[in-house]
């Protein structure tokens, strides 16, 4: 595999060469588009729109926009100036625990390892305490034209650089408008003991190899036999049953999840549901 980016990682004065690998291989299907009357690949041309002829990309700046068909030209020496340290340079800026980020703020990962045995020692022994405290390095880098925030963290025998979403790039939930809604919803004790029952029976472990990208594998199967002429049918899943009160499908719901024998719900709660009626009030509970 070949490394993406190469430099060093500091940690106050102790200075280690690493380079940094994708961790996540994404080969999403992609299409290409074509004429429909020849089959042949469309080109994607630059053209100007004001003299009306295709560029070259020796011809082509880049450009930010301040107003309406206003632009300033933004060179490479202007990218080299903005940046404060070297761009080979990811510096930590200090140590956290591991559960201080909350995962909204994490964007891409990539592993980091050391480059060569020069810096090997101050990674192992980074490695180990980080590993035995449960810390997690907080870093910066400037990279690929922009500066990212990085958490960085042991992860069997190297380390995983998690790109950060800056707090401005985080989108504040307060703009939501249905954002409160749960919070003022009354909650019906009798549904809240079957929603309590329904998640025991569905919990268990992250086990990551039950999982894969079912749709992708149909679509590739569907172009592989419509390439070899032939046709792939899809079984489509058969549609359960519709049901209209949430007490009921609640109730269902529980049943079905509790035949794996993850968990029961109290009778007292499975009666009262069965004698609810689709958007019926709430009614108070009765002593025993």
């Amino acid at each position: 595999m070949k490394a993406v980016w190469k430099g060093y990682l500091k940690c106050s004065l102790v200075t280690m060469p690493v380079k940094i690998y994708n961790a996540i291989s994404s080969r999403p299907i992609r299409f290409h588009l074509l004429h429909q009357e020849c089959g042949s690949p469309i080109r994607q041309e630059m053209v100007c729109p004001l003299h009306h002829r295709v560029l070259t990309n020796d011809e082509v700046v880049r450009g930010f926009q301040y107003g309406k068909d206003l632009h300033v030209v933004v060179t490479e020496a202007d990218l080299q100036k903005a940046q404060k340290e070297s761009s080979d340079v990811i510096q930590i800026m200090k140590f956290i625990d591991d559960q201080e980020i909350h995962p909204i703020y994490y964007a891409d990962s990539h592993y980091l390892v050391p480059d060569g045995k020069a810096g090997a020692e101050a990674f192992a022994l980074v490695h180990r305490v980080m590993g035995e405290d449960q810390k997690t390095a907080l870093a910066k880098v400037v990279w690929r034209n922009k500066e990212q925030l990085l958490a960085i963290r042991p992860f069997n025998g190297v380390m995983i650089a998690f790109t950060l979403h800056f707090p401005a790039e985080i989108v504040g939930v307060q703009k939501i408008e249905e954002a409160g809604e749960a919070a003022r919803m009354q909650i019906d004790p009798q549904g809240l003991e079957m929603a309590r029952a329904l998640v025991r029976n569905l919990s268990g472990a992250f086990v990551p190899e039950n999982y894969s990208d079912e749709y992708s594998q149909t679509l590739l199967e569907i172009i592989k036999a419509k390439a070899a002429g032939q046709e792939f049918k899809v079984e489509p899943r058969a549609e359960r049953a519709k049901v209209v009160s949430l007490m009921e499908a609640l109730q269902k719901s529980v049943q079905e999840t509790g035949k794996a024998g993850a968990g029961e719900l109290p009778k007292k709660a499975m009666a009262a549901a069965g004698r609810r009626q689709p958007r019926e009030a709430p009614k108070k509970r009765q002593r025993a």
